[in-house]
């Protein structure tokens, strides 16, 4: 047993010692069948920090192997159909990351009937509810285009049940329930944007010192504007996941420390094979090497920017829509809006001074003021409200930026807050209205995710 008390195959998990392609031995108890799934996370997790289409292509053999193990294991067991359908559901992740998007509707559908079917034999097994929330939570933010596949599979669900069921499942000893904390932690920072909330799931947890842990509370914690503070997590957990060069290279860019993150692109390119993120760290090398003041190097890194042909990610796609308009862009402005995202807000304090004294046109200003406005409202200070105020009120003129989107968003969650449920329901129903601008499919999804929520009397 390890520090934690943990076997092997579940220690180098959490670890991050990652181990893909263990052939499952045949169960001969309930231990042994979650041995099985913990080295199906192996896979998962290879694949997802990686990248690798042949790596997927050598794995995916792995799903039918484990669930077979499963499968043929003789007693009754709950821990039997909870852990087939959990496989299921990874492995519909993995396909829709990997490009297999029938098959991902097909792995959902059979996890959603293994789930089914386990409630009806075990209703009272707690972790039933941990698959049944994250399949709710899927088909309730699915969007449009996707619907009638799940429709005609027979498949429905909403975030506000899949939540509850979710934070059901959710204990501070177990593996098990270190996985739902790091579920509800992403979902309250990236889907609801509860972003004081979101890092007490996994903080709470006894396993949160692990690399697996840190590595999700990082992203967590840069997500809520405290990129410092997620830098240091994956310095000392995450040297085993490619992602993390490019994460901690994002956090030193973020700071304005240019030659700091220069030196983690540049690793993170050298050593990742996949796509994620490619176009976004050429981008932010050539515009290190601008605010650097090397002009020849800025023109050379954005051509290949340019050229990357990373473009799945929704990063990537704003990183394109950046080099689209790049004529357009102030990069004094352009500092102060990644100094705000990382929670760097004494320098964003000296480029809001430095800006407010340049002359600046009216799409700037209205810019200018929508910074002001998420600082404020990252720092709670009342006068956010305000400032949203006087963005919207521009909306015609910026109708295919995401300023005004995102400003009504911001209020809908403002109000929310003061109980003022009409007028945040208004706010909600405004992100929707806006028919084109660079992030259209998170906003739209996080409004329609709070509109749900408010329909059923908040949360």
């Amino acid at each position: 047993m390890s520090a934690y008390g943990q076997k092997q195959t579940t220690q180098t998990l959490l670890d991050l010692q990652l181990k893909p392609g263990q052939r499952p031995s045949p169960p001969k108890s309930e231990e042994a069948l979650k041995d099985i799934y913990f080295e199906n996370l192996h896979d998962v997790f290879y694949l997802i920090f990686h990248e690798s289409d042949s790596a997927f292509e050598a794995l995916k053999e792995m799903e039918e192997q484990r669930l077979d193990a499963i499968e043929n294991f003789q007693l009754p067991s709950p821990w039997k159909g909870f852990l087939q359908a959990e496989i299921k559901l990874q492995w519909a992740f993995l396909k829709l990351k990997y490009g297999e998007e029938w098959n991902t509707f097909w792995s959902l559908k059979s996890a959603n009937k293994s789930i089914e079917e386990n409630l009806e034999s075990y209703p009272s097994f707690k972790l039933n509810n941990r698959t049944r929330g994250l399949l709710n939570i899927l088909f309730g933010v699915t969007p449009d285009n996707y619907q009638w596949v799940f429709k005609l599979f027979g498949m429905k669900g909403t975030v506000r049940d899949g939540i509850k069921q979710l934070t059901e499942t959710r204990d501070t000893n177990s593996v098990f329930g270190l996985e739902s904390n790091i579920i509800l932690g992403m979902i309250y920072s990236h889907l609801l944007e509860e972003t004081e909330k979101a890092p007490e799931f996994i903080a709470q947890h006894q396993l949160s010192n692990s690399s697996l842990a840190q590595y999700f509370q990082g992203i967590i914690l840069q997500k809520s504007h405290q990129a410092e503070k997620a830098r240091k997590l994956w310095l000392s957990s995450a040297n085993n996941v490619p992602f993390s060069t490019y994460l901690i290279g994002e956090s030193y860019f973020q700071e304005g420390n240019y030659n700091e993150s220069l030196n983690y692109f540049q690793q993170f390119l050298s050593e990742f094979d996949g796509l994620t993120y490619h176009k976004d760290a050429l981008l932010k090398i050539a515009l290190a090497h601008k605010f650097l003041g090397n002009s020849s190097a800025f023109e050379n890194k954005l051509e290949e920017a340019r050229a990357s042909k990373a473009n799945t990610s929704e990063i990537d796609k704003n990183a394109q829509k950046t080099i689209d308009n790049l004529e357009n862009i102030n990069f004094e402005m352009l500092k102060l809006r990644y100094a705000i995202d990382g929670g760097f807000f004494k320098n964003a304090v000296t480029l809001l001074s430095d800006l407010e004294q340049t002359t600046l046109n009216k799409l700037q200003l209205i810019e200018l003021t929508y910074r002001k406005a998420r600082m404020a409202h990252i720092q709670n200070q009342p006068r956010a409200v305000e400032l949203y105020k006087k963005v919207i009120a521009e909306a015609d003129m910026i109708e295919e930026s995401y300023f005004a989107p995102n400003a009504f968003l911001q209020l809908g969650y403002l109000q929310r807050e003061k109980s003022n449920l009409d007028m945040a329901k208004m706010y909600f129903e405004r992100v929707l209205n806006f028919k084109k601008h660079p992030y259209k499919a998170s906003l739209d999804s996080k409004a329609n995710v709070a509109l749900s929520l408010l329909d059923f009397g908040g949360d």
